[in-house]
């Protein structure tokens, strides 16, 4: 399918204001490692998409999103203790000062919520991260 085409599949279903990157839309098929592919087979080293990590399609981080997706697919709303443990586990990682982990689909959506939950602690300390 053409990039053309499918801008225009995007606009009639996501709005003409859904944001892209790019004055020429660059239209993404595959991963692997650090490398990104475009619908041409173009090649382009990816430093943005949280590659820095462990890159694209990695093994690990596949068959762990497997594994879940074979057991729970849902949301912070709900109490889920595998939730819990992996905010514990990351919050270990912080300074002392720093106890508290959030996560959310983008910044904007979960702005309320930090501002919420550092009204809410002693001290007003919060670190804010775009990436997870």
């Amino acid at each position: 399918m053409s990039t053309d085409s499918l801008l225009e599949r995007r606009f009639r279903v996501l709005g003409r204001h859904s944001p892209l990157f790019y004055d020429k839309p660059l239209q993404l098929v595959r991963g692997e490692g650090v490398w990104v592919y475009d619908a041409d087979g173009r090649r382009y080293l990816d430093a943005y998409n949280n590659v820095p990590h462990v890159g694209h399609c990695h093994p690990r981080v596949v068959e762990a999103l497997s594994r879940q997706a074979r057991t729970l697919n849902s949301h912070t709303r709900y109490l889920d203790e595998t939730v819990v443990t992996y905010a514990e586990r990351l919050t270990a990682t912080f300074q002392p000062s720093l106890s508290r982990a959030m996560r959310s689909a983008s910044s904007f959506d979960s702005l309320p919520v930090q501002v919420k939950n550092t009204r809410d602690s002693e001290g007003w300390k919060v670190a804010v991260s775009r990436s997870a």
